[in-house]
């Protein structure tokens, strides 16, 4: 998106269509969205793809999250944005959350615990080598359905998922 060189006009302002703003819980119905089908989604290719959007919608959740933490309020006098502490300290159970220097509206998210780190690992793995290894334990997919390729080493998929939603659900209830 193109960043104006000039402050908008009132006319520009009252054109602006409200209902293209997405709430900011929307990326939690997303990752439920996503969630929700893949509980019912016994075709393998179709699985795996409704992981890979799961996965990078939880992904940008914590992105948003922790850029709204860092972009909480400004500073009416100096334009400066103050940090939420709060929210931070409670992502930070989570995450490791960095803030770039020289782009102050940059921040970059990782694991921190071992359930963080295994979602970015899946997620990078998917995301930036190759597409998920899915396979099925014991023939009763989608519930059957494991992260890896070796039988004795396999993630449950929606096990590992629903773990990671009860971590979105923990951070939204300790931040209400």
């Amino acid at each position: 998106m193109a960043k104006n060189k000039h402050p908008p006009t009132i006319d520009e302002v009252l054109s602006v269509d409200l209902s293209a703003i997405a709430l900011p819980r929307d990326k939690i119905s997303e990752c439920r969205f996503f969630l929700e089908l893949a509980t019912n989604e016994p075709d393998r290719s179709r699985f795996r793809w409704l992981m890979s959007a799961f996965l990078n919608s939880v992904y940008s959740y914590f992105e948003i999250k922790a850029l709204s933490a860092y972009e909480a309020f400004e500073n009416s006098k100096s334009g400066e944005y103050i940090k939420d502490e709060g929210t931070l300290k409670i992502l930070r159970h989570y995450l490791k959350i960095t803030q770039n220097k020289n782009n102050r509206s940059f921040v970059n998210t990782a694991g921190l615990t071992d359930l963080t780190k295994t979602l970015y690992e899946l997620r990078k793995e998917n995301t930036h080598h190759y597409p998920f290894t899915i396979m099925d334990a014991n023939g009763a997919p989608p519930q059957s359905y494991q992260f890896g390729v070796m039988p004795d080493n396999g993630i449950p998929a929606l096990e590992f998922c629903r773990s990671v939603m009860s971590i979105i659900n923990e951070i939204e209830s300790k931040l209400k």
